[in-house]
């Protein structure tokens, strides 16, 4: 093994430690001094939206869902939710109400011809002494013209939709039902909440969109208000996009009856 003087290693040495120290000088800034800029990220694409040239769609349009195109009396309900006297000359009387129920009842009479099964749902508070639809209340009555047969389902519910906390569910289910025309009031609340639950507990929802109606709200940050008119095109274009079909009182009564 050959010999190497003391004085060269200690030289090498020195050599070494001044390139590590002078690696790590360069490889941090000094305190306070500013980082070098860092590498652009490319840039974001921006992912296509609906314009005009693309028309928007529904959700149920994309997955090809579509409305019934025919009726079959023994499996079909129609649905009448909250066709109440509170809606038409009590304390929320609504600007459309009297439209709404005037169709609402060319469904009744088209229902009761074909042999669709009718179900009434009528909101009534739990205490006595509540604002609106209390019980015995003038405004808990249900519209001129919507009395119940004794062959027809009536549920009496305190919550929004009609199968919160009621046994609807479980007498449609009984009955072989599948699909549900529903109508009444208001189009953002119970009508919405209705067509919303059916669709998750299996059932086909049509909505008879003039057969329905609501009431102007406030802004929801003070900001105003939305219009009644406003609200209820904005309540079936938002169940129209996956919850129900929307259709013209007219153009259900139109379709084909196949028993």
């Amino acid at each position: 093994m050959s010999h190497v003087p003391r004085s060269v290693g200690r030289a090498a040495g020195g050599r070494l430690l001044a390139a590590v120290c002078l690696f790590a000088c360069h490889s941090s800034p000094p305190t306070g001094a500013a980082m070098p800029p860092s590498a652009p990220h490319p840039p974001v694409t921006s992912h296509p939206v609906e314009g005009d040239a693309t028309p928007p769609s529904t959700l149920r349009q994309r997955y090809g869902l579509h409305g019934p195109t025919a009726i079959a009396p023994a499996r079909t309900a129609l649905v009448l939710v909250d066709v109440q006297r509170e809606f038409l000359d009590g304390q929320l009387r609504l600007p459309d109400s009297w439209a709404a129920v005037d169709r609402a009842q060319q469904l009744l009479a088209w229902a009761r011809g074909t042999g669709v099964g009718v179900v009434f749902v009528r909101q009534q508070a739990a205490a006595a002494g509540a604002p609106l639809f209390a019980p015995g209340s003038t405004g808990a009555e249900l519209a001129a013209g919507f009395d119940p047969r004794p062959d027809e389902i009536v549920i009496t519910k305190s919550a929004a939709g009609a199968f919160s906390r009621t046994a609807l569910h479980q007498i449609l289910a009984e009955r072989g039902i599948e699909l549900l025309i529903i109508a009444g009031m208001m189009t953002h609340l119970a009508v919405d909440t209705t067509a919303r639950d059916a669709t998750v507990l299996g059932y086909r929802a049509v909505i008879a969109g003039d057969a329905t109606a609501t009431r102007s709200l406030p802004g929801p940050h003070g900001d105003g208000i939305v219009d009644h008119a406003t609200l209820q095109r904005a309540a079936l274009a938002a169940l129209a996009d996956r919850f129900a079909d929307i259709a013209a009182t007219e153009e259900i009564i139109a379709l084909p009856v196949r028993r």
